[in-house]
């Protein structure tokens, strides 16, 4: 059973001494350390404060940490290397603030699964350690956006993230008795109902949240957004086996949506800390229950209509780690 260390106090410098003693083992000196986290498109983001005290052990230890992410698909702030390199400083993001190097990546390497050949970050797959660090919000495609999505959408190229988006989007079948439910619960509202259920496939996002949803089975897909993430994060990490690996959650400023949005909508929970684990499934599984335990229901699902554990549940599947996990308060 894999252990995830749960800290309420995240500004407390049990991070620091926690961290260290977590990562001292495997992290040496010499290495080139790759620290992947969001950083940041409009108001929300993992705070650079925390990654300054994260880097801040790696830089102690003598290792080589560079701080990466790499560009999106959609028009922005953040779909070339130049705007994002200036989107990242304008959020504090620098190597003077952070203590280490700051990448955006555009060049990549090809790993192929079953449903996609996903281009990964080069200066990723050449790191001999990996530190993931991620701010846990809500999705609209995938009710909460953890490490695993951290990975499969930041690890990856732009076109590898449409590919994520692209090759779920569903049919419908005649099978359909127009119920209305799928287009109810469709995040982005590219449903309308005729004699069947119609999907604008122009504008369909892939969450796969209607597929889940349809109550006669009507609903047919190449594959979930869920596994599709699932592969992506699976070819990320598969540049790390034998490597050390660790993962920070931060929990706190739990916004209705993504970080990639401009304004990623309201605060839907109270903050609940920082998670620490070696473990990518039982990390993010930890964050959901500890949200819904605190908040009394599970408000990633009740938000966005999308079972937030059905990415944790494909990730186990692709060998990515185990939904058990003890939780240690610290």
């Amino acid at each position: 059973m894999s252990k995830a260390y749960y800290i309420k106090d995240a500004e407390s410098n049990k991070f620091e001494e926690l961290l260290e003693k977590e990562l001292k083992p495997d992290f040496k000196k010499g290495m080139s350390v790759a620290v992947k986290l969001h950083l940041g498109h409009g108001k929300g983001m993992f705070r650079p404060e925390l990654a300054e005290r994260a880097v801040g052990i790696l830089n102690k230890f003598g290792c080589k940490p560079f701080l990466y992410d790499t560009p999106v698909a959609y028009p922005g702030k953040r779909d070339t290397k130049g705007k994002y390199e200036k989107t990242a400083t304008g959020h504090g993001y620098t190597q003077e603030k952070i203590g280490c190097p700051i990448i955006i990546s555009d060049d990549y390497v090809i790993v192929k699964t079953e449903h996609m050949d996903i281009k990964v970050s080069k200066e990723h797959s050449e790191a001999d350690a990996l530190l993931v660090l991620t701010h846990v919000k809500g999705h609209p495609a995938s009710a909460v956006g953890g490490a695993i999505k951290n990975l499969a959408m930041g690890c990856v190229s732009p076109k590898s993230n449409e590919d994520q988006h692209s090759i779920g989007i569903p049919d419908i079948t005649d099978d359909c008795t127009a119920c209305g439910i799928c287009a109810e619960a469709c995040p982005f509202k590219v449903i309308k109902m005729e004699d069947k259920a119609v999907i604008d496939k122009n504008t369909c996002l892939g969450c796969s949240t209607c597929f889940y949803s349809c109550p006669n089975e009507a609903i047919t897909c190449t594959s979930t957004f869920d596994r599709l993430m699932a592969e992506a994060a699976f070819a990320a990490l598969s540049f790390f086996k034998g490597k050390p690996v660790y993962y920070v959650n931060d929990i706190r400023s739990i916004t209705r949506n993504c970080d990639c949005f401009d304004d990623p909508g309201e605060i839907i929970a109270r903050d609940v800390g920082v998670l620490l684990s070696d473990n990518l499934v039982a990390i993010d599984k930890a964050s959901v229950d500890l949200v819904a335990k605190q908040e009394g229901k599970d408000i990633f699902e009740e938000t966005h209509k999308h079972d937030p554990c059905k990415q944790v549940k494909e990730a186990a599947k692709m060998g990515l780690g185990r939904e058990e996990y003890g939780l240690f308060s610290v």
